[in-house]
């Protein structure tokens, strides 16, 4: 975060995006990579709407000041594909301010002191050299920053189990449970019984449609698309003087008109 922190405003001007820059710092590993709050975590962090902090993502990225990173680090912990939020770097080499020169005991060719771990820049008459911190406190920081790194994982798990946004466009899957407002609302415009979508209906259509992933719909479409090919087919038994049979996969032919 100090990294972002440092950014001097000819770098960064809207104070929108410099937020969102700073929140996401937060999450980012010690050399700033491996972030990956949900826009929904970042509008709670920011207090800007969802869709705000995903256009300023999307500026920051385009100014360079971060890329996506590795996908693979939300995947380890966030099995659903559809919840995982995007992975971020931060380009921490770009936009920093250069550290300042000591004006005493600075080595010219650097412009840092020889004392290194030292807390003073350099020694005035009379003052002791400050002592080099105990080996443990490196650790003590990494510890702190690991821990930092766990809460934030820890809150993208419980995000990952929180109720899918209903505007969220996404592929079938297998473990799909259609939204139970959103089928009977379709099934009442569609002007069927209650019970006209039996489970082998629902099966037999995710079947097929978990082997089309190129076909993505919101929760609602996917409960649009089911009660309309259950129409369908009541239909067009309703004209054989039969009742519908949803375990014959022929219907999958045209499926993909729906």
């Amino acid at each position: 975060m100090s990294w972002a922190l440092s950014l001097p405003v000819q770098t960064l001007k809207d104070s929108s995006a410099r937020h969102v820059l700073l929140c996401l710092a937060n999450y980012a590993g010690s050399n700033g990579t491996g972030a990956f709050p949900s826009a929904s975590t970042l509008a709670q962090d920011t207090g800007l709407s969802e869709r705000t902090v995903r256009y300023k993502l999307d500026d920051l990225e385009k100014s360079g000041l971060i890329q996506k990173g590795n996908q693979a680090i939300a995947a380890v912990h966030i099995d659903r594909h559809d919840r995982r939020p995007v992975v971020y770097d931060l380009q921490i080499s770009r936009g920093a301010n250069p550290a300042p020169r000591t004006k005493r005991g600075a080595d010219d060719a650097t412009g840092c002191n020889p004392q290194q771990n030292g807390v003073q820049p350099g020694t005035e008459r009379g003052a002791a050299v400050a002592p080099n911190p105990p080996p443990n406190h490196q650790g003590t920081e990494e510890q702190l920053q690991q821990r930092e790194i766990d809460a934030a994982l820890a809150e993208q798990n419980n995000a990952a189990i929180e109720p899918q946004d209903d505007r969220q466009r996404f592929a079938m899957f297998a473990t799909w449970v259609p939204n139970e407002k959103g089928l009977s609302d379709q099934i009442t415009i569609a002007g069927l019984p209650a019970d006209a979508v039996p489970e082998a209906a629902i099966r037999a259509f995710m079947g097929f449609f978990v082997a089309k992933p190129s076909t993505i719909d919101t929760s609602a479409g996917w409960c649009y698309r089911l009660v309309q090919w259950v129409k369908r087919e009541r239909v067009k038994a309703s004209g054989q003087g039969k009742a519908p049979d949803f375990d014959d996969t022929s219907w999958a032919n045209d499926l993909g008109d729906l």
